[in-house]
């Protein structure tokens, strides 16, 4: 019925993909998903995959994901010394509408010496390019699927559309497993109506004395509401915060992007 070699080819992916999300769609192990994500991570190219909710992984909990198949380095890095907050494929995640590769996320947020030098440690690591798919679900903690580690870079931009559809449903059938077919319980709100507040506009870039006029507050009581915060959250500095209630659900992308008054 087509006769041009692309069209043929392109149907024969689809195909394949399809055939990827209904294994995805059936997995009632994990071994079946560690199974099925090597085999795709392999198709693509790739060395090292990860499924992950961008929280704290170092003690397992039932509502978290965690799968993964990353060099032991960048484990200890990300979850272990828990520097996955200030992490730029994670900060990327929060931006991006979609799979990225690693190199385009130059376009997606502004990169700071810390983020290269995490590229690099990355790099050395054998995770030297990536596609990361964000899992986005209103009320509930950010997370992703990535593909990372290849020989051949200049070409992984090929897997962005697979990488798309094969990573929500893997994220999907992840969550399955933890939750026994129930959605993931959303997490408990952690900020009380005035630190939330608080958070928002430190989000925004407004100084304590700014916040402090815009909600009719003291600078001292601001201040006291932001380190409430930044305990609740373990976050060292402001950056840290916002990006930690973000990641949680607490606050939302819009809340942040709202204008100045």
């Amino acid at each position: 019925m087509f006769s041009d070699p692309a069209i043929s080819g392109s149907l024969s992916a689809l195909a394949l993909m399809s055939a990827v999300v209904e294994a995805l769609r059936a997995v009632t192990t994990q071994n079946d998903l560690t199974g099925l994500m090597e085999a795709v991570t392999g198709a693509m190219e790739f060395r090292h995959y990860a499924l992950i909710h961008h929280d704290d992984l170092r003690w397992a909990t039932a509502d978290l994901v965690d799968v993964k198949d990353y060099p032991s380095a960048v484990v200890d890095r990300l979850v272990g010394e828990r520097r996955y907050r200030r992490d730029p494929v994670i900060r990327g995640c929060i931006f991006a509408d979609g799979a990225f590769l690693w190199s385009d996320l130059p376009r997606i947020i502004q990169l700071d010496r810390h983020d290269r030098a995490s590229f690099e440690i990355g790099a050395r690591a054998g995770l030297n390019e990536g596609i990361t798919v964000p899992y986005v679900r209103l009320g509930d903690r950010l997370g992703s699927c990535t593909f990372a580690g290849t020989d051949r870079p200049e070409l992984a931009y090929r897997f962005l559309g697979a990488a798309q559809m094969i990573g929500v449903f893997a994220f999907q059938a992840a969550l399955k497993l933890r939750t026994g077919g129930w959605p993931a319980r959303t997490p408990s709100s952690k900020l009380h109506p005035r630190p939330r507040e608080c958070v928002i506009l430190a989000g925004r870039g407004y100084s304590n004395k700014e916040i402090a006029r815009t909600l009719n507050l003291t600078p001292r009581t601001v201040d006291g509401y932001l380190t409430e915060a930044r305990l609740l959250f373990d976050a060292h500095d402001r950056t840290e915060l916002v990006v930690s209630a973000v990641l949680a659900g607490e606050i939302g992308l819009h809340e942040l992007a709202q204008p100045r008054q």
